[in-house]
């Protein structure tokens, strides 16, 4: 049976509205998406765009560094101004606990016992250690050292950097056995140290290297300090690594 006209206009009265209803619900013409929904595909954009965004640099003004004479170079040429620097030439993983700074009266250690609270500390260490046949003495001492420094910074995140490379000309002349195969076997056993220890290994020597494992020619004038360019790129590389969590 054929509906009456009265009958189809009324059906398509219904049909028409249903569908304007329908079209309405998401706010946004035709789309059906509420609100809920449109916000909770927009939240993986907005979480990518910031995980996208490049970490801040580490501040480094509550930071020490404690080691030999390569920390006299951040002091001579005024890099890390904002950061605490305690050494002495020839200072070792013994003599920490017993040689003072130039013009102090306290092991070199307990500068870190200055009523400071650090949120980091650098350890430079290695370099005057590589003639010790001992090696398991420098593994051990150095593992004291970490543990001195955490008892008088207990809030401080330890950082254990790798000795630097030196130049072709030092390595072969191996004086003391300072030479890069030894440095590299050195630093093999700072990483693990590290490890064991829950402190951060950084590899510094990784922006000190050349293509052949040694210091650039004219990075130092004596092959084993470097000049305030390289300075300059180890601090980058401290800003770059040493982040903490918090940060």
């Amino acid at each position: 049976m054929i509906p009456n006209k009265k009958l189809l206009a009324f059906i398509t009265v219904m049909v028409f509205a249903f569908t304007t209803i329908s079209g309405c619900a998401g706010g946004k013409g035709a789309s059906s998406e509420s609100p809920d929904s449109a916000a909770a595909s927009s939240a993986p954009a907005a979480s990518q765009s910031a995980a996208d965004e490049p970490p801040q640099p580490a501040d480094l003004s509550t930071a020490a560094m404690v080691g030999n004479s390569y920390l006299e170079g951040f002091v001579g040429y005024n890099i890390l101004p904002e950061t605490d620097c305690f050494f002495r030439v020839g200072l070792t993983i013994r003599t920490v606990f017993t040689e003072p700074m130039i013009g102090r009266d306290i092991p070199v250690i307990d500068e870190l016992s200055n009523g400071k609270t650090y949120d980091r500390v650098f350890l430079c260490f290695g370099e005057n250690e590589l003639g010790w046949t001992n090696l398991q003495a420098f593994y051990d001492g150095y593992g004291d050292v970490i543990d001195a420094v955490r008892a008088r910074q207990p809030e401080a995140a330890v950082y254990v950097q790798s000795i630097l490379p030196v130049s072709a000309e030092v390595s072969a002349k191996n004086q003391d056995s300072t030479n890069n195969d030894r440095i590299r076997q050195f630093n093999e056993m700072l990483k693990q140290l590290a490890s064991e220890k829950d402190a951060v290994y950084l590899d510094v020597a990784s922006v000190m290297t050349d293509e052949n494992g040694n210091l650039p020619d004219g990075a130092a004038t004596d092959g084993i300090h470097p000049g305030i360019e390289y300075y300059e790129i180890w601090a980058e590389y401290l800003r770059e690594n040493a982040i903490l969590p918090s940060e």
